[in-house]
């Protein structure tokens, strides 16, 4: 079981990044396992984000990505360049108080 542990110098950035519900539910959907951007985004269109743009979907991936949250792991073969494949980077979050 991997961790990330969060400290309280960086508990404003973690909050900020997860207090837009559209990457709380990223989350939701890497828990079960890796999912291309493609995956990802339609998604995120089933819960009922339909109307939100591509350019929208990958700030969201990169906010997640820059805190932690979330790591590339992979590429997979599509019709133009490779797509990224998504995944949770750790099973738990621990936030330090001291």
């Amino acid at each position: 079981m991997t961790q990330l542990i969060f400290d309280y110098s960086s508990l404003e950035g973690l909050v900020s990044v997860l207090s837009a519900k559209a990457r709380v539910s990223i989350m939701r959907a890497l828990r079960d396992g890796p999912k291309s951007s493609a995956s990802l985004f339609e998604y995120l269109k089933r819960e009922g984000y339909e109307d939100m743009e591509k350019s929208t979907f990958y700030y969201h991936l990169q906010k997640l990505r820059a805190c932690g949250l979330i790591r590339e792991s992979g590429n997979i073969a599509g019709a133009g360049k490779p797509e990224k494949v998504w995944s949770l980077a750790a099973d738990s979050l621990v936030i330090s108080l001291r």
